[in-house]
């Protein structure tokens, strides 16, 4: 389980999934002040996980084994336990009728739409850093200096302070499709400020101005 976590609000609440329509059980069920090994050792439910398990090898020419539970450590969006789709509906109705239909919702969403949409827009913000790397090379070659390394990845930090207010990297494999355009159109906007010549303070003015117009102009949007 490597797909890019999907945080979505129920009720006010964070319930994290994954790109591939996996939940953050752990999560889920603490909403509930519940525990996902107290559904996980139910007679019932180990019946269940060892029948669809046995199916999906069946219609898996080559695979010997299914993995439907896993747990992750640490402290990150992806720690927890995680429920492989085909349970994750099961599991819900476990907690609430509501959530269950909730989670039927939003994994069929992740798996049938949004997938394409995101890799589009991911596949975007990848043409759209290279050509911030291509635009700040010229810069500094124009101007006798040699391009470093740390020169690209604060680049790729100043992006994301304008939009987050901090100065660090972010896995844009983790981030939405609406997030993906928007750190690509600041991409673009920030191509334009080095062609200008505008120095790195310039240029985080610029941008921040520019995030709270592209803001703005959404919520007007919502609001219409």
């Amino acid at each position: 389980m490597s797909a890019r976590v999907v945080p979505l609000s129920y009720e006010g609440q964070v319930i994290n999934f994954n790109a591939d329509g996996w939940i953050n059980a752990t999560a889920a069920a603490a909403r509930f002040d519940k525990v996902p090994n107290e559904w996980l050792r139910l007679g019932s439910t180990e019946e269940y996980i060892e029948k669809l398990a046995s199916r999906m090898i069946e219609s898996n020419t080559g695979k010997s084994r299914i993995t439907l539970v896993t747990t992750r450590r640490g402290n990150t969006a992806k720690s927890g336990t995680w429920l492989h789709p085909k349970l994750a509906v099961k599991f819900a109705r476990w907690l609430s009728v509501d959530f269950e239909i909730w989670c039927d919702e939003q994994i069929d969403a992740l798996v049938r739409g949004d997938q394409a949409k995101w890799q589009q827009a991911r596949q975007q913000s990848a043409v759209g850093y290279r050509g911030l790397c291509d635009a700040l090379a010229i810069a500094y070659e124009e101007s006798g200096k040699t391009p470093q390394r740390h020169h690209f990845i604060n680049e790729a930090k100043l992006i994301n302070q304008v939009i987050t207010g901090q100065f660090a990297g972010r896995n844009r494999d983790e981030l939405s499709a609406h997030e993906l355009v928007l750190v690509t159109l600041i991409e673009i906007r920030d191509v334009l400020l080095i062609g200008q010549g505008k120095d790195f303070a310039a240029r985080k003015a610029s941008l921040l101005r520019y995030v709270q117009s592209l803001t703005a102009k959404h919520l007007r949007s919502d609001a219409a």
